[in-house]
């Protein structure tokens, strides 16, 4: 038999499939960035188990003037038909331009994640996949205080976020399997 040719064959898989955009921006404009990295691009270590468990700065423009509160959340979205809940954050002023890592202004505050934890939840890949995942912040938009609590349940959050929202913009972040010593 004879050796492959360099084009047909490959060391690396495919990324597993996505719903999720690298980066969107409302029709408003409303759009949601991070100083930590660009859209699409592998998550700073310190927000992976590897590093400080936190999630990265966030930061916002282009708020509508009707908004009343923001609210982020972050899922894994590397299976569209199951997304998982990692972090859920609510109470934030609409006249605020972002986040800090790991702060949380007075008056904000965390659901539950789905690992029944409150607060951020990064997974670590090699406890969860090998494989790239593909994870998703969105910034959510609402006219009417969303009524959530600290605590909560977080997919009752979340449903609640996704039915009250009048806006939103999301950014992707993606951890990849780190390479054995």
């Amino acid at each position: 038999m004879r050796e492959p040719a360099a084009w047909q064959t490959t060391t690396t898989r495919p990324s597993p499939p996505t719903s999720a955009p690298i980066s969107e921006i409302s029709e408003t404009g409303l759009s949601l960035t991070s100083p930590n990295f660009e859209p699409g691009d592998t998550a700073p270590v310190e927000t992976t188990c590897d590093g400080g468990n936190k999630p990265p700065s966030l930061e916002w423009s282009d708020v509508p003037e009707a908004a009343v509160e923001l609210a982020i959340t972050l899922t894994d979205q590397s299976d569209p038909e199951d997304p998982l809940l990692l972090w859920l954050v609510a109470g934030i002023s609409p006249q605020s331009s972002g986040l800090a890592s790991g702060e949380l202004p007075n008056g904000v505050f965390e659901t539950l994640n789905d690992y029944g934890n409150l607060g951020f939840g990064q997974p670590c890949i090699s406890a969860t996949s090998e494989t790239k995942r593909d994870l998703q912040f969105r910034l959510y938009v609402l006219e009417h205080q969303s009524g959530l609590a600290p605590g909560e349940p977080g997919n009752e959050a979340w449903d609640t976020l996704n039915a009250a929202a009048t806006d939103s913009a999301s950014l992707l972040m993606r951890i990849s399997p780190q390479p054995e010593p």
